[in-house]
């Protein structure tokens, strides 16, 4: 294989993701100048969710561009949007593809954002915005990842103070691992609302909303088009199994794994399933259910095995649409078989 044809390949496979990622950008020339600025932006998705927070016709700032997915979506929706990036070349790069995608009404800044470098402030104090975002690199300088607010660039904890006093609102989007109870803590006394943003049953960001004096802090599910901000508490007992995902998991809005009747509402944030057997946790079930039930797929939760282990107990082979699962209902262990 020539060289030309390992470049071209290498360009259609970075083709076909940025089609995924941002479906809408598919066709328009974009330039992607390195794979990681790609793999770091928001899907399409989750940057359009964002967009949906803010106030029609508002003036936003978008401290860490990056690729301009976030930038592009509150374009949609903003008057103007002020774009930052401190690497130049990628800052360039966006503005070109934001021409193919006949974005105008986005201004191109290249600044260090950090408490100790203030060279950006008069320019943003000028645009006047109505609402900050950033998305905090979470990598150290050697390149490990890191979760505490403090450790990610630029230092949110510390400007904090700093872009309430320049904007009403500030958003930011921290990892999908953090824990919400360390969030409302580090940020209390401004956090108002935090969004967990769940795509296809998994987690995909965590976004805080930072208002001046808010004290109160509310929880915002929102997945795959559907939201939920507490759902009601659901009675133990029923027919059915309810597997919630990982999204909403992560908030706390609503049950757990449990037996429950089907709920429709709920069916959005999780999988309901039939429940064909419900038999005690125990080896000599665990030795039966393999020999009837050879095909299957296998989950463990909550009890001290994992999903590989019980596979391997259980001796079946994956497929089919029979589902085993290892549980924890009502403080007793038990196995499901399930449709």
């Amino acid at each position: 294989m020539s060289l030309a044809e390992v470049i071209g390949r290498i360009d259609a496979e970075a083709r076909r993701k940025l089609e995924k990622k941002l479906p809408s950008w598919a066709g328009a020339g974009v330039t992607v100048p390195a794979s990681i600025n790609l793999e770091q932006c928001s899907s399409e998705a989750t940057a359009l969710y964002k967009a949906s927070l803010i106030d029609a016709g508002a003036r936003v700032a978008d401290l860490t561009g990056g690729l301009g997915a976030d930038s592009w979506a509150f374009s949609k929706r903003a008057s103007a949007v002020w774009y930052n990036e401190r690497d130049a070349v990628l800052m360039e790069a966006v503005r070109a593809n934001f021409a193919s995608l006949g974005i105008s009404n986005v201004v191109f800044n290249s600044y260090d954002i950090s408490p100790e470098c203030d060279a950006w402030v008069d320019s943003i104090k000028a645009f006047g915005p109505d609402l900050i975002y950033l998305d905090p690199a979470r990598r150290s300088a050697s390149g490990h990842k890191v979760f505490l607010l403090e450790e990610c660039s630029p230092d949110v904890t510390a400007l904090l103070p700093q872009l309430l006093d320049i904007a009403p609102q500030v958003m930011i989007k921290v990892s999908p691992m953090a824990d919400l109870t360390m969030l409302r803590r580090r940020l209390s006394g401004s956090v108002s609302e935090l969004h967990v943003v769940g795509v296809a049953g998994e987690c995909k960001e965590l976004l805080c909303l930072c208002r001046r004096g808010d004290g109160d802090c509310r929880t915002v599910l929102y997945e795959d088009g559907h939201l939920l901000e507490s759902a009601a508490p659901s009675p133990d007992g029923g027919e059915m199994l309810f597997v919630p995902s990982a999204a909403l998991t992560k908030s706390g809005l609503g049950p757990g794994m449990r037996l429950m009747e089907f709920d429709a509402t709920l069916a959005h944030f999780g999988r309901f399933w039939q429940v064909i057997e419900n038999l005690p946790f125990a080896s000599s079930v665990l030795k039966s259910l393999g020999q009837r039930y050879p095909q299957a797929e296998v989950t463990a939760r909550g009890v001290p095995i994992s999903s590989d282990e019980l596979r391997k107990k259980l001796k079946v082979k994956p497929g089919g649409v029979i589902h085993i699962f290892a549980c924890t209902l009502s403080g007793e262990r038990r196995l499901l078989v399930c449709r």
